[in-house]
């Protein structure tokens, strides 16, 4: 452990890994805006088309600990380029899946390589960003929002002129990245120097509780935002509206989004963690339902706001486990993270089966009810905990 002067972020290091994270996000939010398709192809219904959406976010989830617990006594971060590839791999393989049952696999296994990728990134981040973790994590969470905003445009974009078999032609460039990835990112050695450790038994009783409630408001953000991304593409097709505008409403929401993520960490080192997560669940509530309820053009105004006040949060959760858990940031940042994403994952299959009953934009909207526990939750957190000093990388 060092004190002293304070650690600036490295910047060269920190923009190599927002990179990394804009180029696996990017591909991970193809599924969306293809959604219409898939569904028209295979005659699916919307319950069965969240299914897909869980294929994805439950093998990212359930398997994102495992690989947190072997990054943190990994001295290379050699998940980051790895776990990106794969992603990139398997979503240009999502189009020329001949069944249902297959899109399936290859949705898990892209689940897979986003599982691996994302506690190292996060960890990694996290400690190039020197003293100024805040800051540094909402700079490389915004880079994993403006990809995931921008995928669906970019797949769209593909698909639409030359059909589902365009997802391939879409995965070279991602590919290239990856490669050109490897040398700066792959060679970097020791780059995950943690404090001493303490026994896990010991932090647990320690901040055990505040993770457990910081989980819980992540997982509720998460079932929020991932309905939207999922089924807005499928709520402005029975609109009227066309595939590309689909993917532009997603874009509005993540990529307006991505502002906010960047805001809100550097936000939270000035004003406090949970002020800016309570202010975020309390903004985007009405907007959100406003957006739901306005069926004209007009209401990607709304949406685009809700994303911003939304993702305001995004960098807060994880910026307070690393801190809590210095010693196992990989670890912990997959709980706060992938986790928690996935488990939300698990409600997108009875999201659609509700809207078959009651209709996606009333779904959509009833699902913002669910801030009041998440504010209630972080109402329950205890004050700020203190910062962990970390040895530079």
């Amino acid at each position: 452990m060092r004190l002293g002067r304070p650690r600036a972020p490295l910047w060269s290091r920190l923009g190599a890994l927002t990179f990394a994270h804009f180029t696996n996000d990017l591909y991970a939010a193809f599924l969306a805006p293809l959604l219409p398709l898939v569904v028209a192809k295979f005659g699916l219904t919307l319950a069965l088309a969240g299914l897909l959406g869980s294929a994805f976010n439950l093998s990212s989830a359930f398997s994102q600990p495992f690989f947190g617990m072997v990054a943190d006594r990994v001295r290379r971060p050699v998940f980051i380029v790895m776990g990106a590839l794969v992603t990139v791999s398997m979503m240009g393989l999502l189009g020329l899946a001949p069944s249902y049952h297959a899109m399936l696999v290859v949705l898990f296994l892209a689940g897979l390589g986003t599982a691996a990728f994302h506690p190292q990134s996060f960890a990694a981040a996290g400690a190039v960003s020197g003293d100024r973790r805040g800051a540094g994590l909402s700079l490389f969470i915004a880079g994993g929002e403006l990809g995931y905003s921008l995928g669906p445009v970019y797949v769209a974009a593909i698909v639409g002129a030359i059909g589902l078999a365009g997802t391939a032609v879409a995965a070279l460039p991602g590919v290239v990245a990856c490669l050109l990835l490897w040398r700066p990112v792959g060679s970097w050695r020791s780059v995950l120097e943690t404090p001493t450790r303490v026994g896990l038994r010991s932090e647990v009783r320690r901040h055990g509780r505040a993770l457990a409630l910081i989980w819980l408001v992540v997982v509720i953000r998460s079932v929020v935002t991932l309905g939207h991304v999922l089924f807005i593409p499928l709520l402005l097709r029975d609109r009227g509206e066309t595939l590309m505008m689909g993917g532009t409403a997603v874009l509005l929401f993540g990529g307006i989004g991505s502002i906010g993520g960047l805001i809100g960490g550097a936000l939270s080192d000035r004003i406090g963690r949970r002020a800016v997560m309570a202010i975020s669940l309390i903004a985007t509530a009405p907007l959100l339902v406003l957006f739901g309820s306005i069926e004209s053009a007009w209401g990607l105004v709304p949406l685009a706001l809700g994303g911003f006040t939304l993702f305001l949060a995004a960098p807060v959760s994880i910026v307070m486990a690393q801190e809590m858990f210095p010693s196992r940031t990989s670890l912990v940042s997959s709980l706060v993270t992938g986790m928690a994403w996935g488990t939300a994952g698990l409600s997108m299959t009875l999201i659609g089966a509700i809207a078959d009953k009651i209709g996606l934009a009333q779904t959509l909207s009833a699902s913002v009810g669910l801030f009041l526990i998440a504010l209630a939750a972080i109402w329950a957190l205890s004050a700020q905990p203190p910062r962990a000093k970390t040895t530079p990388v």
